[in-house]
C-alpha cells in the first residue's frame, strides 16, 4: 500500500526583502574613515541596512552602495546610533519586539554586527506598556532612553571602561501612570545632566470620569526627565503645557552651540519651548492656488537639524505631509565670546523644497539629503544651496512676529507658493517596491518565465510595474554587423599586460569569415590585419607575453610580438572542432575524437605535444583553467565529449593529458569554461567548472586541486536552447555568461559572497565577452544582426522592472483574457477630481481676467510654450507637489495599461463622487461568452468618520471591452462594493454580508440568487466550480456551495474557528485555501472530506428527510453561530508584513507551483510545498538546529516570532535556513554532524531548494 503524506509541509521563502523603512539615522560605524563619511543605518521590517554614500573623485557620480544587510528575526521599532566619549566608531542601538535593547557594533572584517550588550527590559511582542516604541540616544553619548506608548519609560546609561570595553547600567525607571506619549527626544545640554523631553497625556481623571467632561479638558504636556549621573536616577524636572496637537519634538542646539530646548510640533503651528526661555509660535505655512483648501491645515511628519560646529550655526528642515520641507532657523543674539547661546527672540520659515514624503530626514555632511520615503523609492538629493539668501523668493519667507504662543489663542494662516526642485538636484533614487498594493503573476510576453504585475504606490506618484527576474542592461553601443550571422567574438589585448583591449574578433560559422575589428577611440574595422579572416574563428587568445592566437578550423596561427608567422595545421583529413587556452597552455579537439596539447616556450612560439589522447565520443566542448597568478601553467583542463560524459585531464608538462577524473552528465555537453572564483568559505580563489548542456541544463563544480576529483554538483535550468558559457567580468570580479534562450550571469553576490544567478534583461545574445578601452568599461556581445556593447551597472538587486504612471491609489486590476491589457481601477480620498480641478482652474483665471481687464493666455507662439507645453509643465508640477486634496471629495479612474507598450491607453475618469474599489472581467454565458469589464465603486465614502449627509451607497458598471470601452449598465446597491467576481458564465457580487449572484440582461444586470454567507462584510471571493470561498473582513473565510436551478440558492457549509481579519485570498486545489490577514499571519485552510462530500452531493432532500437524517448540508443547522462544519487548519506562519495578494504560480520554467505573496512593504515572498516527507524531516531538523545556532542577533526567539499570534504550524522557515549558508566554518559542522551529513551536502540541498522554484 502507498504511503500517502496526511499533512502537507512547506518551506517559506523571501524572494524580496521589505524596502519601505521602519527607521533610519546616520551614523559613522565603519573603522578608519573619515567622520565626513557618514554612513546610513536603516531598518526596513525585519532586516538591517548599512548604507554608504561613494563618490568619484569629480563627484559626477554618487552611488548609495549597502555595505550590509542582516536579518534579525524580529519586529524592529527603532534605531538610534550615538557615539561613547573616548571610543573610535558609534554604537549601533536596536529596539525590537523581543522586550530587549540591542546593541552593536560593526565588524568590518567579518560584514556583520557584533553585538555588544542585550539587555532585557520587558515582555516580547508589540505591547502599548513595553518601551521601545521609542528610541533615543543622548548626544554627547552618555545614556539611551526607551519609551512606550503608556506609561513607562527607563533609561540605560553607557560608558567605556579602561579595556575600551562598554558598560552599561541597569534600567532606571521614569514611569509616569495613566499617560500617554506621542514624541521623545534628547535635549542638547553640552555636558551637564542629560535632559530627555516627552509629549504627554496624564488621561488618569479622564479615565476615572464617566460623564466625559475631564476627556473634554484634557491636556498635553511637555515633560523633561533629567538624568542624575552622580545619584544614578531619573527625576521628571519640568513641565508644560503645549498645544493638544502636537505630534513631534526635535532637540535645539545646547551647550556652546545654541540655547538648548525644544522645537514642538502641532497642527498648523511650530513652537519653540524651553524651562528657561519664553515660548515661541510660528504657523505653518499653506499652499497658495486656485485648488488647494486654504482652511486645511498642516502638520510636521519628519525633520532633521544641521549643526555647524566650527561656525556655531544650525537650522531645522521640517517636513509636512504633503512632502514641502522649510528652513527653520531661531533669532539668537551672540554673547561675549561671540555664540549664540542667549534665548531666542525670534523663528523663521522659508519654504525649501518639496520631497517624497519621508519617514526619516537625514542631512549628511558630504552636502546630501537623505529620504526614506514612506511610499515609493528612497531618494537622494545634492544640496547646490541652503537657501540662505533670503532676497530669493521673498513671498516664501515667514516670520513669528506678532504671533502668540498661546495655542488658544487665533493667528493669521501663511501661505507659500509651491514649485519644483531649486536648492537640490536629485543624484540617486533606490527602487523601492512599497506600498505593493496588488500584483499578479501572468507571461504576456512569450518568456520562458512568467512577469509579476503589480500596482504599487499612493496618489499621483502610483505606478504600475512590470517585475522581472534579472538585471537591467545599459545598452552603450549597438552596431549592426550585416547580413551575415555572427555567433562568436572575443576581445584581444596586444600585450598580456595592457590595461585596455586593442582587438575585437568576430567569427561567423555559416559564412565563414572573421571579422577584426581595432578598440581605440573608435571601434573600427581593420582592413589588413595579420588574423586569417576567410575562415570562422574557434578561439583565439593572447598568449605569452605578447603572442597572438587564432585558432581556425584548419589550423592555429601565431602571431608573435615582432609581426611573424607561425601557423600550425591541422593533421590531414581531420578539423579543430573545439578549442581553449590561457596564457601559456592551449588544448584543441580534433573531429577525430583525439586531442591537441600546445604549451607556450619562453621564447613565445607554441610547442606540441607528441601525444594526441583519443576520447571515448566526439568531442563537443574543451575548457582550460586561467593561469594562477605567480605560476606558469594550470593544473587541469576539461573535456567533454557525446558520449555525455565530461573527462578532468592534466595539463601540467610533468604529466600531460593524464586522466583525473570521469563525469557522467544527463545530456551532451555544449560548452565548458574553467574559472577562478572565489571561495565564500575559505576566502581564496578556487577553479569551478562551468558546464552547459544541450537540453539548457547549467551544471557548476569545484576540482579538488590534488585528485581533479569533480565536487560539490550544482544545477540549474536555463532555458530552452543549447548552453554556451563565457567568462567575463563584473566589478572586477570573475563571472561567467551563459547564453541560452535567456542570458544569464553567474556571479558572487556582493553582499552574501554566495554565487548568484541572475538573467538579463535583454534580447536574446549569441555570445559575449569583456570589453574595456579607455573610454568604456563592460561587455560587448552578438546580439541578432547587431554588435552590443553594454554594461552591467549593479548586482546588488535580482529584480528590474518598467513602470507606468497612474493617476491615482491603485486599488485593483484584472487582465483582458484575450490581449495584453490590464484594466486598472484607481481612487483617492479626500481628494479633487480632475473635473473639479478644471472648474476651478477656470473660475481662477476668469476671475484674474475680469480683475486685470484682458485674457489671460496659456500659450504663446513665436517659439514660446504652447497650451500642450503648459500642460505638459503643469502635470509634471503635479506630479512633484502631489495631488489637491479636500475633504468629502473622491477622484477616481479606470485606465487600461499595455505593459508591453509601456503606457496607458485609454482613461474613463468616474464622476458624482464615486471611488472605484474592485474590477474582474467576467464572460456571460447569456451573452454567448462575450468579455465585460465588471467594476465595483462606492459613492459619498467616510472611511473613519461617522456617516452624515448621504449614506454611502454602491454601484456596479459594466463595460463592453471594446475601443471604446464604453460603459454599457449602471446597477445600484445600498452598499459599497468591495468584491466581484466571475462565477460559472455569470457575476458574483459581495454586497454587505450577503453574496449575489447576476447575469447581464439587455439595460441592466438581473439578479439570479442571493445569500447570507459571512457576518460582517464580504470583502473577497474566490472560486473552482459551483463551490465559492468568501473572506470576510474580520472573520476569516467561508466555504459556499452554489445549487444551480431549480434549487438556486448559496449554502455555506464550513468556516473558520479563529476570526482574522483577511486581506488577501487564494485557492491551492479544489479542497484547499490559503489566505492572510492584516497582522502578518499567512494560513493554509482545507475543508473536511465529509463537509466536501456532503456539499458536491447532488439536490437537496425533502424537509421531511432532512428532519430525520439531517444529512444533507442544505439543511443542518449552524453550529456556535457559524456553519455546519469547520475548517481544518494545514499551515500558519507569522511575517512582518502585511501581505495583499497570493497567487498560485510557477516562476522558473520547468518549476513547480509555490504561492506567491506579495505585501504592503514590498515583500516578495514564497510557500513551497515540500515535494517528500524526507525533505519536510531534513528541514525541519535544519531549522530547530539553527534556532540554537541563532538565538536572534536583537533578542527575539525566533519560535515566538514565527508564532506571534499562532503557533507556527507545517511551515519551515527558509530563510533560516539560508542563515546557514552564512556560518562559520565549525558551526556549519556542527550543524552538519548533527544531521549526519557533510555540510557542503546541507548546502546544496538549501541552494536546491530554493533553485527549484525560484530565483
Amino acid at each position: 500500500m502507498a504511503h500517502v503524506q496526511q499533512t502537507q509541509s512547506f518551506y517559506s521563502l523571501t524572494l524580496e526583502a521589505p524596502s519601505a523603512p521602519i527607521a533610519a539615522v546616520t551614523c559613522n560605524a565603519i573603522p578608519g574613515l573619515k567622520s565626513q563619511d557618514q554612513q546610513i543605518f536603516e531598518a526596513r521590517g525585519q532586516r538591517l541596512y548599512l548604507h554608504r554614500i561613494t563618490e568619484n573623485e569629480d563627484r559626477t557620480e554618487v552611488k548609495v552602495s549597502t555595505v550590509l544587510e542582516q536579518n534579525v528575526f524580529g519586529v524592529i521599532r527603532g534605531v538610534t546610533a550615538f557615539r561613547i566619549p573616548g571610543t573610535a566608531t558609534d554604537q549601533l542601538v536596536v529596539a525590537s519586539d523581543s522586550g530587549r535593547m540591542a546593541m552593536f557594533n560593526y565588524d568590518a572584517d567579518h560584514n556583520t554586527l557584533k553585538q555588544v550588550h542585550l539587555e532585557t527590559f520587558g515582555k516580547s511582542g508589540i505591547r502599548r506598556t513595553v518601551p521601545g516604541q521609542y528610541l533615543v540616544s543622548d548626544p554627547r553619548g552618555r545614556c539611551l532612553l526607551l519609551a512606550s506608548t503608556e506609561k513607562n519609560k527607563v533609561v540605560y546609561m553607557v560608558n567605556r571602561q579602561p579595556d575600551s570595553s562598554v558598560r552599561i547600567s541597569s534600567p532606571h525607571e521614569a514611569n509616569q501612570w495613566a499617560s500617554l506619549c506621542f514624541g521623545v527626544c534628547a535635549l542638547d545640554t553640552g555636558w551637564e545632566h542629560p535632559v530627555f523631553a516627552a509629549l504627554e497625556v496624564d488621561y488618569a481623571e479622564a479615565d476615572a470620569d464617566s460623564s466625559g467632561a475631564e476627556y473634554e479638558r484634557r491636556e498635553k504636556h511637555l515633560v523633561y526627565y533629567t538624568v542624575d549621573l552622580g545619584l544614578n536616577h531619573v527625576v521628571k524636572s519640568w513641565s508644560d503645557i503645549v498645544d493638544y496637537s502636537a505630534n513631534k519634538v526635535f532637540a535645539v542646539p545646547g551647550g556652546q552651540d545654541g540655547p538648548s530646548g525644544v522645537v514642538v510640533c502641532a497642527e498648523g503651528r511650530i513652537y519653540y519651548c524651553h524651562d528657561k526661555s519664553a515660548p515661541l509660535s510660528i504657523p505653518i505655512p499653506r499652499r497658495s492656488g486656485p485648488t488647494e483648501d486654504p482652511q486645511r491645515t498642516r502638520i510636521i511628519v519628519s525633520g532633521c537639524l544641521h549643526l555647524s560646529k566650527a561656525r556655531h550655526e544650525f537650522f531645522f528642515l521640517l517636513q509636512t505631509e504633503d512632502g514641502d520641507v522649510f528652513k527653520l532657523t531661531l533669532d539668537i543674539e551672540e554673547d561675549a565670546q561671540g555664540r549664540k547661546t542667549s534665548p531666542p527672540s525670534g523663528m523663521n520659515l522659508k519654504y525649501y523644497e518639496t520631497f517624497p514624503v519621508g519617514k526619516a530626514l537625514l542631512l549628511i555632511r558630504k552636502g546630501y539629503i537623505f529620504v526614506a520615503a514612506e511610499h515609493g523609492d528612497s531618494k537622494l538629493y545634492h544640496v547646490n544651496d541652503l537657501a540662505e539668501d533670503l532676497e530669493f523668493e521673498p513671498w516664501n519667507n515667514f516670520s513669528s512676529d506678532s504671533v502668540s504662543a498661546d495655542p488658544a489663542d487665533p493667528y493669521t494662516p501663511t501661505y507659500f507658493t509651491p514649485r519644483g526642485l531649486v536648492f537640490t538636484s536629485l543624484a540617486v533614487s533606490r527602487p523601492s517596491l512599497h506600498p505593493l498594493m496588488k500584483t499578479k503573476v501572468e507571461n504576456l510576453t512569450g518568456e520562458d518565465a512568467p512577469q509579476i504585475y503589480a500596482l504599487q504606490g499612493t496618489g499621483n506618484r502610483s505606478l504600475f510595474k512590470t517585475i522581472r527576474h534579472g538585471l537591467e542592461v545599459s545598452e552603450i553601443v549597438s552596431s549592426p554587423l550585416g547580413n551575415i550571422p555572427f555567433d562568436n567574438l572575443w576581445s584581444l589585448k596586444h600585450r598580456a599586460s595592457d590595461e585596455f583591449h586593442a582587438y575585437l574578433l568576430l567569427s561567423s560559422t555559416y559564412g565563414d569569415k572573421t571579422i577584426v575589428l581595432s578598440i581605440g577611440d573608435e571601434v573600427e574595422t581593420m582592413e589588413e590585419s595579420p588574423f586569417m579572416t576567410n575562415r570562422a574563428t574557434v578561439s583565439a587568445q593572447t598568449m605569452g607575453d605578447a603572442t597572438l592566437v587564432q585558432v581556425h578550423a584548419r589550423g592555429v596561427l601565431s602571431i608573435l610580438e615582432s609581426g611573424a608567422l607561425n601557423e600550425w595545421p591541422a593533421p590531414a583529413h581531420r578539423t579543430i572542432v573545439a578549442a581553449s587556452a590561457n596564457k601559456r597552455q592551449l588544448l584543441l579537439g580534433l573531429s577525430s575524437s583525439e586531442l591537441a596539447f600546445f604549451y607556450m616556450s619562453e621564447d613565445g612560439v607554441l610547442q606540441q605535444l607528441e601525444e594526441m589522447p583519443e576520447m571515448s565520443g566526439k568531442i563537443t566542448a574543451v575548457g582550460v583553467a586561467a593561469t594562477p597568478r605567480g605560476q606558469k601553467q594550470a593544473k587541469f583542463g576539461v573535456v567533454g565529449c557525446d558520449d555525455c560524459t565530461i573527462r578532468v585531464l592534466s595539463i601540467d608538462t610533468d604529466t600531460p593529458l593524464e586522466a583525473k577524473s570521469v563525469q557522467a552528465l544527463s545530456d551532451v555537453p555544449t560548452s565548458i569554461e574553467v574559472v577562478q572564483m572565489r571561495d565564500p568559505q575559505a576566502n581564496t580563489t578556487i577553479d569551478y567548472v562551468h558546464i552547459g548542456l544541450a537540453s539548457g541544463l547549467y551544471l557548476r563544480a569545484t576540482i579538488d586541486e590534488v585528485t581533479g576529483e569533480l565536487g560539490e554538483v550544482r544545477t540549474k535550468f536555463l532555458g530552452a536552447r543549447p548552453i554556451r558559457l563565457f567568462p567575463v567580468q563584473v566589478q572586477s570580479e570573475q563571472a561567467v555568461l551563459a547564453c541560452s534562450s535567456r542570458s544569464w550571469l553567474g556571479y558572487n553576490h556582493p553582499q552574501t559572497s554566495l554565487y548568484t544567478l541572475t538573467p538579463l534583461v535583454a534580447d536574446q545574445l549569441e555570445a559575449a565577452r569583456p570589453f574595456v578601452s579607455e573610454h568604456l568599461r563592460g561587455m560587448c556581445a552578438v546580439q541578432g544582426q547587431n554588435l552590443l556593447i553594454f554594461s552591467v551597472e549593479g548586482v546588488e538587486g535580482r529584480l528590474s522592472s518598467k513602470a507606468v504612471p497612474l493617476q491615482y491609489t491603485p486599488r485593483a486590476m484584472s487582465r483582458n483574457p484575450w490581449y495584453p491589457l490590464w484594466y486598472v481601477v484607481e481612487s483617492e480620498g479626500n481628494t479633487l477630481s480632475r473635473a473639479t480641478k478644471r472648474q476651478l482652474i477656470a473660475a481662477a483665471k476668469t476671475k484674474a481676467e475680469g480683475q486685470n481687464g484682458m485674457k489671460v493666455e496659456t500659450g504663446e507662439k513665436n517659439g514660446v510654450k504652447t497650451e500642450a507645453e503648459d500642460d505638459a509643465e503643469a502635470e509634471e508640477l503635479e506630479r512633484h507637489l502631489g495631488l489637491s486634496r479636500a475633504p468629502g471629495h473622491w477622484a477616481s479612474c479606470i485606465q487600461v495599461i499595455d505593459p508591453l507598450a509601456t503606457a496607458a491607453v485609454s482613461t474613463i475618469e468616474l464622476t458624482e463622487n464615486e471611488a472605484a474599489l474592485c474590477t474582474t472581467v467576467v464572460a456571460f454565458e447569456s451573452k454567448e461568452w462575450e468579455v465585460y469589464l465588471a467594476v465595483g465603486t462606492g459613492q459619498h465614502l467616510k472611511p473613519g468618520e461617522p456617516v452624515t449627509g448621504d449614506a454611502p451607497k454602491g454601484f456596479v458598471h459594466i463595460y463592453r471591452l471594446s475601443e471604446e470601452g464604453r460603459r454599457m449598465e449602471l446597477t445600484p446597491f445600498p452598499t459599497p462594493i468591495y468584491a466581484l467576481h466571475p462565477f460559472v458564465g455569470r457575476l458574483a457580487i459581495g454586497v454587505g454580508n450577503e453574496l449575489f449572484i447576476y447575469d447581464l440582461g439587455i439595460k441592466s444586470l438581473l439578479r439570479k440568487t442571493r445569500g447570507t454567507v459571512v457576518p460582517n462584510l464580504l470583502t473577497n471571493i474566490t472560486s473552482q466550480g459551483h463551490r465559492l470561498v468568501c473572506a470576510d473582513v474580520s472573520e476569516s473565510l467561508t466555504y459556499v456551495v452554489y445549487k444551480p436551478a431549480p434549487i438556486n440558492r448559496l449554502l455555506p457549509f464550513a468556516d473558520d474557528t479563529v476570526n482574522r481579519w483577511t486581506t488577501a485570498l487564494a485557492l491551492l486545489d479544489y479542497e484547499t485555501c490559503a489566505a492572510a490577514d492584516k497582522f502578518g499571519n499567512l494560513f493554509v485552510l482545507r475543508c473536511p472530506p465529509q463537509a466536501s462530500s456532503e456539499a458536491d452531493a447532488p439536490g437537496l432532500l425533502p424537509a421531511t428527510a432532512a428532519a430525520a437524517s439531517s444529512s444533507s448540508t442544505s439543511n443542518r443547522a449552524g453550529y456556535l453561530g457559524g456553519t455546519a462544519h469547520r475548517l481544518d487548519l494545514r499551515a500558519h506562519l507569522a511575517t512582518p508584513d502585511i501581505a495583499t495578494s497570493l497567487t498560485r504560480a510557477s516562476l522558473q520554467p520547468g518549476g513547480g507551483d509555490s504561492l506567491i505573496v506579495s505585501s504592503l512593504h514590498g515583500t516578495l515572498s514564497l510557500l513551497v510545498p515540500l515535494p517528500s516527507r524526507s525533505d519536510a524531516e531534513f528541514f525541519s531538523q535544519l531549522e530547530s538546529l539553527l534556532r540554537l545556532e541563532n538565538p536572534g542577533v536583537a533578542g527575539r526567539e525566533h519560535l515566538g516570532f514565527r508564532s506571534a499570534y499562532v503557533p507556527v504550524k507545517g511551515v519551515v522557515d527558509g530563510d533560516l535556513c539560508e542563515w546557514f549558508m552564512g556560518l562559520k566554518y565549525d558551526a556549519k559542522a556542527k550543524v552538519a554532524g548533527e544531521l549526519e551529513r557533510e555540510s557542503r551536502e546541507v548546502g546544496r540541498k538549501i541552494s536546491e531548494a530554493r533553485g527549484r522554484v525560484a530565483f
